[in-house]
């Protein structure tokens, strides 16, 4: 910055909110509206140099400099000026010998602030200002020689600037969040199956809720082979983005592995555990279900990779009979090495298997009570002689009916295979 002698007599010149509206009007960001307030500051108070600080990650960052484009360094958080203005609320002026002055102390009994003073001397300020938002300092004005004895409402009408860029900033992030959320969304949508493959043994159905825009849930039915079909169910650990990369993963190592139609389930499984222990972090795990049947003899072939058992009702003339798919092993992910055991079982015409996730037993209501598995097991008995479509209907309604105004803290998932 060049030193100019400053003009004591001469009357401080007030800001104009029409300077403001013009700024705002001729520039194509807020950015540029700041700087070209910045520029007509400088013109107006005949400034050589000028400099508007934004606060954020911990410094004071230069967003607008006069001349456009001048080096201006940054300026730590709790340095010197800043401290002063946590006391003093009014511009500050400066003259040279004060910037001597405050060297001299600094090197004597503040080293740390030497050479924040440094910068301030080079930089030849004569008046700093804080900018203030609602509670906080969110920025500086730092102004070299000028004919100004005042800053008057400067530093006011340039903070209302500053938050407004800094308000527009965190507008455009947020719209680009919910452009890449509306894209992660789509992308996982078609991660899902479109529809239900043919089956001459048994009909399908299913239903899924996340509980953001992308979610941690994936459910999946397979043709393995010319009468086998395969049924996928996983419940990845947390929300949002991190849950649905880790969901993509399972979805696309599980394609892979079930094209190799004579390999036992439990072998699959350990090979989708290892997969998904290389691909994630430590703390990244998945439970996991999956089943195959043989649509010529009915049997289910199936392994509970510490999953909420399924539940499988059986019809009978005067009752119905519930078992539950507990036999596996451990969660999908979290330790390289796993062993998984499988478990078989011949179904019959009208039995009805039901996999969920546990966003569907754990979803609250207002009063924050669970629905629990027993209510879930209870509306499964009532619905099991309903074709499946109608039964994921109803069930699908009844959960959004028991949660109505609470808020959706998990995901929520369930698949029904109903035998012909």
């Amino acid at each position: 910055m060049h030193r100019q002698s400053a003009t004591a007599d001469r009357a401080p010149v007030e800001p104009q909110l029409g300077d403001f509206v013009h700024a705002a009007r001729a520039a194509n960001s807020a950015t540029g509206a700041l700087q070209i307030a910045l520029d007509t500051l400088c013109e107006k108070l005949e400034a050589h140099s000028a400099v508007v600080y934004q606060r954020e990650n911990g410094s004071f960052s230069a967003v607008a400099t006069y001349p456009p484009n001048h080096p201006a360094p940054g300026l730590p958080e709790n340095g010197f000026l800043a401290s002063r203005f946590r006391f003093y609320s009014a511009a500050l002026p400066i003259s040279a010998e004060d910037l001597d002055s405050w060297q001299r102390w600094a090197a004597d009994q503040k080293p740390e602030h030497l050479a924040e003073l440094g910068n301030l001397k080079q930089l030849d300020v004569r008046f700093a200002a804080p900018l203030r938002g609602t509670n906080e300092i969110i920025g500086l004005l730092l102004l070299g020689p000028s004919t100004a004895t005042s800053l008057h409402n400067w530093p006011h009408m340039l903070a209302l600037m500053l938050e407004n860029t800094r308000l527009t900033a965190r507008v455009l992030e947020q719209e680009k969040i919910n452009r890449d959320l509306a894209l992660a969304a789509e992308v996982q949508k078609r991660l899902l199956p479109e529809g239900y493959p043919e089956s001459s043994a048994a009909d399908l159905a299913a239903f899924t809720l996340p509980a953001r825009s992308v979610g941690g849930d994936y459910y999946d039915f397979l043709r393995v082979g010319p009468d086998s079909l395969g049924i996928a169910l996983a419940d990845v650990a947390g929300k949002g983005i991190p849950a649905a990369l880790i969901m993509s993963v399972v979805q696309a190592s599980l394609r892979i592995l079930a094209t190799e139609s004579h390999m036992p389930l439990p072998e699959l499984v350990a090979k989708l555990n290892r997969f998904l222990h290389r691909s994630t972090g430590v703390s990244s795990y998945a439970t996991f279900f999956y089943a195959q049947l043989n649509e010529t003899t009915r049997e289910l072939r199936y392994v509970n990779a510490g999953h909420n058992p399924p539940v499988l009702v059986r019809l009978r003339a005067h009752e119905n009979n519930l078992e539950e798919l507990a036999t596996g092993g451990m969660i999908i992910g979290m330790f390289s090495q796993a062993q998984y055991q499988e478990a078989q079982l011949v179904l019959e015409p009208g039995d009805v298997l039901v996999a969920f996730t546990d966003g569907v037993t754990e979803a609250l209501n207002d009063a924050e009570e669970e629905f629990g598995e027993e209510r879930l097991k209870a509306l499964l008995c009532r619905l099991a002689h309903l074709p499946v479509h109608e039964m994921a209907r109803h069930i699908s309604a009844e959960l959004k009916q028991w949660i109505g105004t609470a808020p959706q803290h998990d995901d929520l998932t369930f698949l029904i295979l109903k035998v012909r």
